[in-house]
């Protein structure tokens, strides 16, 4: 089963807790997949003409110079090739602060654990739902892939159509928890309305997969699925239909699907 740790926010201090907590458990973990959070990232999709790859690089890191510079701080930036379309590559870029990866490599070394590599929750996630929608039928020929996340510190919506296009979502679970019945459902509307407005400015996908606390407050998937109507389809982002996972137990998997799709991408 996953288990979470509480972190402090120093780098030396969370690394003596991620060990203990490995230790306590009597794991032997050698190495593991380290991801960073949506809000410590900068996502960028690029269509450019099909070049080697030193050129490629080169036209890159010129259309991220404007970007990389906004940052104000030193940055370590990655990128891949999402598809081909005629002569032009879509490429997707992902940027972050130089500190983000630093804190990574800290709190690995105090941990004696080894960096196998380092992935974004956001397209973690994708990677996910991409393998869910080859498990059915109905969704094989989707070529919109949609996600909404939503976690106690890390909740948004991200959206992949040779582009990957990511909104952040202002979400506060133990804020949500205290609202009475009537306040709940403003709540949701405010969020629905934060979802919609991503929608004016890409195409609409047939299935929306739900990830994170949509187990843990079933009401705001049921109440989005009535307010989107026949606009889209709601569909849990099931760990362990996506991975095949022989999981017999009833506890809710997909709270922690990020941990789970670094886990299967290590594997693989």
């Amino acid at each position: 089963m996953p288990f979470e740790i509480q972190v402090s926010g120093d780098n030396e201090q969370d690394g003596k807790i991620l060990k203990n907590e490995i230790e306590r458990r009597g794991l032997n973990v050698k190495s593991a997949a380290f991801s960073i959070p949506v809000s410590s990232v900068l996502y960028k999709t690029l269509n450019l003409p099909k070049v080697d790859e030193k050129e490629l690089i080169d036209a890159i890191e010129w259309n991220i110079r404007e970007d990389i510079e906004n940052f104000r701080t030193e940055t370590h930036y990655d990128w891949d090739i999402l598809s081909s379309d005629g002569e032009f590559l879509n490429n997707v870029v992902v940027i972050t602060k130089k500190e983000v990866i630093d804190r990574i490599l800290d709190i690995s070394k105090v941990a004696g654990i080894d960096i196998e590599f380092i992935d974004t929750a956001g397209t973690s996630l994708l990677n996910l739902a991409f393998l869910q929608k080859e498990k059915v039928e109905r969704n094989k020929g989707e070529n919109n892939i949609c996600v909404i996340h939503l976690d106690k510190n890390d909740s948004f919506i991200i959206f992949s159509q040779n582009n990957v296009i990511l909104q952040t979502l202002d979400f506060n679970a133990s804020y949500y928890e205290n609202l009475e019945p009537d306040e709940k459902e403003q709540e949701i509307i405010r969020i629905i309305n934060e979802i919609n407005y991503l929608f004016l400015t890409v195409n609409e996908p047939k299935v929306i997969y739900t990830s994170g606390f949509f187990v843990k407050y079933p009401e705001i998937k049921a109440y989005m699925q009535l307010k989107f109507s026949t606009q889209f389809i709601l569909e849990d982002l099931d760990p362990v239909l996506a991975l095949g996972l022989d999981y017999q137990g009833s506890f809710p998997l997909s709270l922690y699907n990020n941990a789970l799709s670094l886990a299967y991408r290590s594997i693989k």
